[in-house]
């Protein structure tokens, strides 16, 4: 990269930085592959019409439930199944479906369509046999069936139900059962009534209301491999979703995960994409955005999956860009790889380039480029591949450890320590000095030394994917946002 131009980019930059997703090319965007495998939910969802609540909070819950469970897995696809009743004669289907998709836009969207209307025999047996006919599930994925209602089948279909939560389970699809605890208890007492008013006798009105769950749905969660609970509130109806998709049990789910974090997140969500979507109507004509970004290709696994959307939002609180940030995959031979001040290179496994590329990569670096290496999931080979290649590039300046005392640890946030584990997602996180490595090379218009290359062998880029659940990879999602910022901030205001 020639310093001049290098000079330009980095001012405009300092301007007025405002980050927003709309920048990222598509390929740049998906979930870490050190995190669990494939899951796949499908909802299965009474919609007569005294299931209003539990509709009305899944419309409103489901994306972030399904963002929140993407930062877990490596891919996720999401059905919805809704049934009404055998004697519904309104305008919405008495039995409709949203195949699996990833888009969890479209899983909102569909919600949204639907209304809680009719009454009568529920369709149940005809849900259920649609999951099982008619979803195309994925051979190895984690398959997880979860039916939401307040009444049971009728009596001639409840031995069918259970037979169909039977074969779920034969083919490797756990059904768990949500009893929406309020009109549920209502609908239950008249016909139960010396059951009902012994849990009434025992817990009191409001406290049996709370807790109570259809027997019948345990039976069938019983029958499918699967949890049964029962649903209060929209609270406890997120806590149990999530549940499923991290796969706890009802006391895990209680003890494992911080719905209040949780929700906190919600809300910070919902506050950054209404500044997004405001910066989005500002960008409209910079639809390419501002060039940022120059992801690597090699010849290793250099496409491992990584989202900047944390990252970005992160960074927009230290800083303002002039226009969308642009992340975009490049090969070294590509002819606007000079646009781009920030070169990233990861990947899994060992990778090299032949030797054009690499002289085209020193001279960059030469000219006052700035590379990022970020050992993905700390991947061994992959961090010796990037070793090598700076012995290659660069024989007499090795990659040295980052001293403790050097400026890019306090460009932006403090960083004494760090907390880190030795192994990705092994939960084992330790307190310790942040270790980086450095390539120092002559400024090409002071001729003082600078940092043209920052080698991090833990990975970096996994904490970047907004997500408030689950086992971070390396680094606490706090400090290794607040590291990456730091190195960032470093290339672009050195």
């Amino acid at each position: 990269m020639n310093a001049f131009r290098k000079l330009s980019v980095v001012s405009a930059f300092s301007v007025v930085m405002l980050f927003t997703a709309n920048g990222i090319a598509p390929e740049a965007e998906a979930g870490c592959t050190c995190a669990g495998g494939e899951l796949e939910i499908a909802f299965l969802l009474d919609c007569s019409g005294s299931m209003n609540h539990t509709l009305a909070t899944l419309q409103e819950q489901v994306k972030r439930i399904v963002e929140a469970l993407e930062g877990q897995v490596q891919s996720l696809r999401v059905a919805v199944i809704v049934y009404r009743t055998l004697e519904y004669r309104g305008k919405q289907p008495k039995l409709g479906m949203q195949p699996f998709t990833a888009d969890k836009g479209a899983v909102e969207a569909y919600l949204r369509g639907q209304s809680a209307e009719g009454g009568g025999q529920e369709l149940i047996h005809r849900a259920l046999g649609k999951a099982i006919d008619e979803l195309e599930w994925t051979k190895g994925a984690r398959k997880v069936a979860v039916l939401l209602g307040d009444e049971q089948p009728a009596a001639d279909k409840q031995a069918e139900c259970l037979a169909l939560a039977a074969e779920l389970r034969k083919r490797g699809i756990a059904l768990n059962t949500v009893t929406a605890s309020r009109t549920a208890w209502i609908y239950w007492g008249p016909a139960n009534v010396d059951a009902w008013k012994a849990q009434v006798d025992k817990l009191g009105d409001e406290e049996a209301k709370r807790v109570f769950r259809l027997p019948y749905f345990d039976d069938l969660a019983a029958k499918g491999g699967g949890v049964s609970v029962s649903s209060w509130n929209s609270k406890e109806l997120i806590l149990w979703l999530l549940a499923f998709g991290l796969g706890l049990n009802e006391a895990d789910a209680k003890s494992k995960i911080d719905l209040d974090r949780y929700l906190a997140w919600v809300k910070e969500r919902k506050e950054e994409e209404a500044k997004e979507e405001e910066a989005r109507a500002a960008a409209a004509q910079q639809a390419q955005g501002t060039p940022l970004i120059a992801w690597l290709k090699h010849s290793g696994e250099w496409q491992v999956p990584h989202r900047f959307d944390g990252l970005f939002a992160h960074l927009g609180k230290h800083l303002n860009l002039a226009g969308p940030p642009r992340v975009a995959t490049k090969g070294l031979l590509d002819e606007d790889l000079e646009r781009y001040p920030i070169l990233y290179l990861t990947g899994h496994g060992a990778f090299e380039w032949p030797a054009l590329e690499r002289s085209k990569l020193k001279a960059h670096l030469e000219g006052g480029g700035f590379l990022i290496i970020d050992a993905c999931c700390g991947d061994e080979a992959f961090a010796q591949s990037a070793r090598k290649l700076f012995e290659q590039l660069f024989p007499d300046r090795p990659l040295d450890v980052i001293p403790k005392d050097d400026p890019l640890y306090a460009c932006g946030h403090r960083l004494a320590t760090v907390r880190r584990s030795e192994k990705p997602r092994s939960a084992e996180l330790k307190e310790s000095a942040p270790e980086l490595f450095g390539l120092r090379l002559p400024d090409p218009l002071s001729a003082a030394p600078r940092l043209a290359a920052v080698f991090s062998p833990s990975d970096l880029g996994c904490a970047w994917h907004a997500r408030p659940l689950g086992v971070p990879c390396m680094f606490h999602d706090d400090d290794g946002l607040s590291l990456s910022a730091n190195i960032f901030l470093y290339a672009l205001t050195r």
